[in-house]
C-alpha cells in the first residue's frame, strides 16, 4: 500500500439510496495518526496504522474513540489479523511486524522481500507482498518464518482474500497483471487486465476488481480469468472495500472521494465526499473505514 504514492456533506445518486434502503452517512470522524494508512476490524476493534507517525491505533466501534495508541516501526502501513495477533507490513524496516494485540507492542519483526508492502492473513499463515523484487513472502506464524517464497513478476502491492485464492495487484508503470495465488501449490498466475498499474484489489462473491492508473475500475471473472467490465473512477483510484450491501467502494485518492459501483449494472452510482487523500477502504461493523492519508483523521462511513 503507499506512500507517496465524510465534511459531513455526501454526493449520493438515488440510485444507490434505493438499493441500500437508505442513504450512506459519516457515523464518525475519529482523530488518529498522521497519514493513516490501512486498517483492519479484528478482536472486537478496529484497527489503523499510521504511516506518518509510526503508531496503530485502536478503536473502540461502539464509542469510535482511540483507546489505545502503540508505537510501530517506521512507515507502517498494510495490517492484518490473524492466529491471535496483528500482522502489519513494516515498509519503513523491511519486515512484516507481529503485534501483541493487548500490549500493542512488536513482538517480531520477520524480515521478507524488498519494500514490503502489504501484509495479509489467509488460509493459516500471514503473507507479504514485496514491492521491488516481485514476490510474495508466506509466513508461518507458529514460526514467525518465511516458509515460501513465491515469484509473482511485477511489483505486487495489494492483497485481496478469495475462498480459495490469494489475489495480488501490482502497481508496475508499464505492467498489465494481477496474480492470483494458490495457497495449495504456493504458485502464482497471473492474470491479464488490459490497464497498466492495478494496484488496488477487491474481491467479491463472484468478482476481482481492480484499480487501475489510468482512472479504471476493471472487473476480472476469477473463474475464466476474463475481464467482464471496464469502468472510469475518480482520480487515482486506491484501495477499496466490498460494502455489506454488496456494493464496491473505490477510494480516489486524489479527488478525496470513494465510487460506489454497482455490481448489477458494473457502473458507478455515487460519489462520496472524504476526507484528504483515501488510500484504503476497510469494511468493519457493518460500515466502510477509510483513513485521510493527506491528514490524521478515520472516516466511518454507513452505507
Amino acid at each position: 500500500m503507499r506512500r507517496h504514492l465524510l465534511v459531513l456533506a455526501l454526493l449520493i445518486a438515488p440510485p444507490v439510496a434505493a438499493a441500500a434502503g437508505a442513504a450512506p452517512h459519516v457515523v464518525a470522524k475519529i482523530r488518529v495518526g498522521s497519514q493513516p494508512c490501512a486498517g483492519v476490524a479484528a478482536f472486537g476493534s478496529f484497527w489503523q496504522t499510521n504511516y506518518g507517525t509510526a503508531t496503530l491505533s485502536r478503536v473502540n466501534p461502539r464509542t469510535n474513540k482511540v483507546t489505545r495508541t502503540g508505537r510501530l516501526g517506521a512507515q507502517p502501513c498494510g495490517i492484518a489479523a490473524g492466529a491471535g495477533s496483528l500482522w502489519i507490513d513494516g515498509y519503513g524496516t523491511a519486515t512484516v511486524e507481529r503485534v501483541n494485540r493487548r500490549a500493542l507492542k512488536v513482538v517480531k519483526r520477520i524480515r521478507v522481500g524488498v519494500n514490503v508492502w502489504d501484509a495479509a492473513y489467509a488460509f493459516g499463515s500471514a503473507w507479504a507482498s514485496n514491492n521491488f523484487d516481485g514476490s510474495v513472502s508466506r509466513i508461518n506464524p507458529a514460526t514467525n518464518r518465511v516458509v515460501k517464497t513465491i515469484k509473482t513478476g511485477g511489483q505486487p502491492s495489494n492483497f485481496a482474500i478469495a475462498a480459495d485464492a490469494l489475489w495480488v495487484g501490482s502497481n508496475a508503470t508499464s505492467g498489465q497483471d494481477v496474480y492470483r495465488i494458490d495457497p495449495a501449490t504456493n504458485t502464482s498466475t497471473a492474470v491479464h487486465t488490459g490497464h497498466d498499474s492495478p494496484s488496488g484489489i477487491v474481491v467479491s462473491v463472484d468478482a476481482v476488481w481492480t484499480a487501475n492508473g489510468d482512472d479504471t475500475v476493471t472487473r476480472l471473472d476469477p473463474s475464466t480469468k476474463a475481464v467482464v467490465a471496464t469502468l472510469k473512477s475518480g482520480s487515482k483510484p486506491a484501495q477499496g472495500a466490498a460494502a455489506p450491501d454488496g456494493t464496491i467502494w473505490i477510494p480516489n485518492f486524489n479527488d478525496n472521494t470513494i465510487s460506489v459501483i454497482d455490481p448489477k449494472t458494473n457502473a458507478v452510482v455515487a460519489t462520496v465526499k472524504t476526507g484528504k487523500g483515501p488510500f484504503v477502504a476497510r469494511r468493519g461493523f457493518g460500515d466502510i473505514w477509510v483513513g485521510s492519508y493527506r491528514g490524521a483523521d478515520l472516516w466511518r462511513i454507513r452505507p
